[in-house]
């Protein structure tokens, strides 16, 4: 516990896996338009997917989230014996968690999947139950990999959960091909077995730190009522968060065949983003605010926080103008083929242009949250989730017979800038020192820096006269370089952020 971390170094190192973690990720879903388009048997596949995952991500959040608060204070008070112990009494109730959701899911599998997808009929509703029955069983393997990830990152340990997901993707990729050229239900038994191949490259790391698992029932602990006074609020945020996810594709199951498996292809590249830079930095700073927090360093905390919004929206600004940009070229660069059609490629580039609208405010809305629970201020978050929510609901209801999936997608976009508004404007009253300082000046050079990247590369994508492909990775590439050539001249923060780090990475 007494390690230091280079954040940089972090940072980078869980960046690289992950990207490439998401990359695969990405590329099974390439798989997935490939074999099956946008059809019933993908749906049904998806919504059998989302099911456990939207299940287990209440609980696995306010896990992830809480643990670590937790930790620090047993840590501190009693040493390592007594943590195990924690540890050890978590995975028990997760792990009796898990047994309850997967007999009530067996018991009465149509009902789960209606409330997930109400549009479902005939074949697409027959494999959605089976998937679903199959994929539950998976919460076994998810339970203990949110626990022994909250327990590494605890121990500053965070390239090993980063790189585990890529044997995931790949394991879920085998799979895909399988079921479209063996047996469909290979489909869904390996993206169940792909979470257990997971497990299997955590478990060393948390060997190495001398922890040993054994099942503990004794709940009656003032730390096991601690953590769940924390997680509930959590939970009920995270729930209302999954609420958004459910009722766009409920209502995208009404509005177009194919409708959920459109909006899934065009989030994913969404997800792709905010998961491989913006959640990577939020759980290398989520520890180092927390310890900030816990130790009442608040001039610390706030500076950790006010570099990684920075650090955020240098990446996040100019791939969002990318995205609305090419949207159309990129849906048909990764999706266009095999039985993915010209009515779905089109879909898919409405909902990503709407959907990129958003993407700042989604990575906004995950620095700020943490930063609410490192305060253990866990309730925040959860009203503002609740607001933000609603806002979705009503305009999902009105979008939608306007501009059809498209207008699902931008529903979740204002809906996140309202969470994200909400979020900042309570950091007054409820934080020490009140709200981040945003600065202003640097906003302005990462906009500045992304114009010129824009006009550059839309320009050099229209003067070649070779191939969509070949002219889009030219213009890309193009405006990459005049955005890193602004950066520099501008001297925008993230410049220094990567020098730093290449100066350290050379002494070496």
């Amino acid at each position: 516990m007494e390690k230091k971390i280079n954040i940089g170094k972090a940072v980078t190192g869980v960046v690289v896996f992950t990207l490439i973690a998401k990359l695969m990720g990405f590329f099974r879903e390439i798989l997935l338009s490939y074999f099956f388009g946008a059809t019933g048997i993908s749906d049904a596949y998806l919504i059998s997917q989302t099911i456990p995952g939207t299940i287990f991500q209440f609980v696995g959040t306010g896990l992830t989230t809480c643990f670590i608060p937790v930790y620090y204070k047993i840590f501190s008070k009693y040493g390592k014996d007594r943590t195990d112990i924690f540890v050890n009494q978590i995975i028990s109730i997760v792990f009796s968690f898990s047994t309850i959701v997967i007999i009530l899911i067996w018991v009465d599998t149509p009902l789960f999947v209606k409330l997930f997808a109400s549009g479902f009929k005939g074949k697409t509703l027959f494999y959605a139950i089976w998937f679903t029955r199959i994929g539950i069983l998976s919460l076994y393997f998810s339970s203990l990999i949110y626990v022994y990830n909250s327990y590494l990152q605890a121990n500053k340990i965070f390239i090993t959960t980063a790189f585990a997901t890529i044997p995931n993707s790949l394991f879920i990729m085998i799979s895909i091909v399988a079921g479209s050229k063996i047996n469909i239900w290979l489909l869904s038994i390996g993206s169940t077995l792909a979470v257990a191949v997971q497990l299997l490259f955590i478990v060393p790391s948390v060997v190495k730190l001398k922890f040993r698992f054994h099942l503990n029932f004794k709940w009656d602990d003032e730390y096991i009522k601690h953590f769940f006074a924390l997680m509930v609020p959590v939970i009920v945020g995270v729930s209302v968060n999954e609420i958004n996810t459910l009722i766009d594709r409920t209502v995208a199951s009404q509005v177009a065949v194919g409708g959920i498996s459109v909006l899934t292809y065009a989030n994913s590249l969404i997800m792709f983003i905010h998961g491989g830079l913006v959640q990577p930095i939020a759980t290398v700073c989520y520890p180092k605010i927390t310890e900030a927090a816990t130790l009442k360093k608040t001039n610390e905390a706030k500076n950790i926080l006010e570099n990684a919004v920075l650090l955020v929206l240098s990446l996040l600004i100019p791939i969002t103008v990318g995205f609305v940009m090419y949207s159309q070229q990129i849906t048909k660069l990764l999706f266009g083929r095999g039985a993915f059609n010209k009515t779905a490629t089109q879909m898919t580039s409405t909902a990503l242009i709407f959907y990129a609208i958003g993407l700042s405010f989604i990575g906004l809305r995950e620095l700020f949250s943490r930063y609410f629970y490192a305060y253990e201020k866990t309730k925040i978050p959860m009203i503002n989730a609740s607001v933000g929510v609603a806002v979705n609901i009503i305009l999902n209801i009105l979008f939608s017979k306007y501009f059809g999936i498209g207008g699902l997608a931008c529903a979740t976009s204002v809906s996140a800038l309202v969470t994200t508004a909400l979020l900042w404007l309570n950091m007054w009253k409820h934080l020490p020192g009140g709200t981040i300082k945003l600065n202003k000046k640097e906003v302005v050079k990462i906009v500045f820096a992304t114009i010129i990247m824009a006009v550059t590369s839309y320009g050099v994508f229209n003067i070649l006269q070779f191939g969509d492909i070949m002219r889009l990775f030219i213009g890309i590439f193009a405006g990459m370089i005049v955005y890193a050539i602004m950066a520099f001249v501008l001297k925008i923060k993230i410049v220094n952020f990567f020098m730093i780090y290449l100066k350290r990475f050379l002494k070496k």
